[in-house]
């Protein structure tokens, strides 16, 4: 807890700091968009994987990667947190990969060699481009959309302009404005305001959260959760004894796989968890 305090803190100076300064702007979305510079066009794939190049709504030609489904396993469209990678992603969800399911690791604008330049409005672009070949990937099959982080927020933003089959968001933060100071919250321009979404939301919701997270606090996943109890969507909240602000993936993956099986069949008994993991159902 001190730990986390201290980073908060850190945060705060820094962005008053970065405030203050003629280049104001460009040092503050440094530190909420600290990109991966290494492209991703040079970067090696696991077996199955290929890149795929999109173009937005506002003409970027942006890479990921994907890893197609087997016939009747759904597939994960993963937006990953604001220091990591779409190359992160596949190697986080590898147990479901070999599982058979489909992955597409979106990659956002301005990260890992793309063009442009990341913003809330341009990643939210970004994801449905990413959606849409999920989508076409999927064929019949389900999309079950996944957001780490700040890629929860990016997964909430797609979810109000698209009805999913899932939305799972794994340390996810109630609001960008609110993992700063009150003094810094001024000088950001880009809001993820998750918890004003969650009333709003009309597909299946759940949120995992790892209650040792230092970095996104666990009151604000239980913020999340008390919106989506208030809001009786349909889901549950996963918290995880012990996990941080990256949850091991092997314990993420039984937990998704209970998300898929509950989708299936929302009456049949939830299939085997670790110990460390206990549901929290919204309603």
């Amino acid at each position: 807890m001190q730990q986390r305090r201290i980073r908060l803190v850190a945060l705060g100076a820094a962005l008053l700091v970065a405030a203050a300064s003629p280049v104001s702007s460009q040092l503050i979305h440094d530190r909420i968009y600290p990109a991966p510079t290494a492209p991703i066009a040079a970067a090696p794939l696991p077996a199955s994987a290929q890149r795929v190049t999109l173009t937005t709504s506002d003409g970027l030609a942006i890479t990921g990667a994907e890893i197609a489904p087997r016939p009747g396993q759904p597939t994960l469209l993963v937006f990953h947190g604001n220091a990591s990678s779409a190359m992160g992603s596949l190697d986080w969800f590898a147990p479901l990969i070999t599982a058979g399911y489909g992955v597409v690791a979106a990659e956002y604008r301005g990260y890992s060699g793309n063009p442009g330049r990341a913003d809330e409005a341009g990643l939210g672009r970004d994801a449905d481009a990413f959606y849409a070949e999920a989508k076409r990937l999927a064929g019949s099959d389900r999309v079950i959309v996944v957001g780490h982080s700040l890629g929860g927020g990016v997964a909430f933003g797609l979810a109000m302009r698209q009805k999913l089959d899932a939305l799972v968001t794994i340390g996810t933060f109630t609001g960008l404005r609110a993992m700063a100071p009150k003094l810094a919250r001024s000088f950001i321009a880009d809001r993820y305001d998750n918890l004003a979404a969650v009333p709003k939301l009309d597909e299946p919701y759940f949120l995992i959260h790892g209650l040792a997270d230092d970095t996104v606090p666990v009151a604000m996943g239980q913020e999340l959760h008390k919106a989506a109890f208030l809001a009786k969507r349909d889901g549950f909240s996963a918290v995880i004894r012990g996990a941080g602000h990256h949850p091991d993936g092997a314990v993420i993956a039984p937990i998704i796989e209970a998300i898929a099986a509950r989708l299936g069949h929302p009456d049949a008994p939830t299939p085997p968890l670790p110990e460390s993991v206990k549901l929290i159902a919204f309603r």
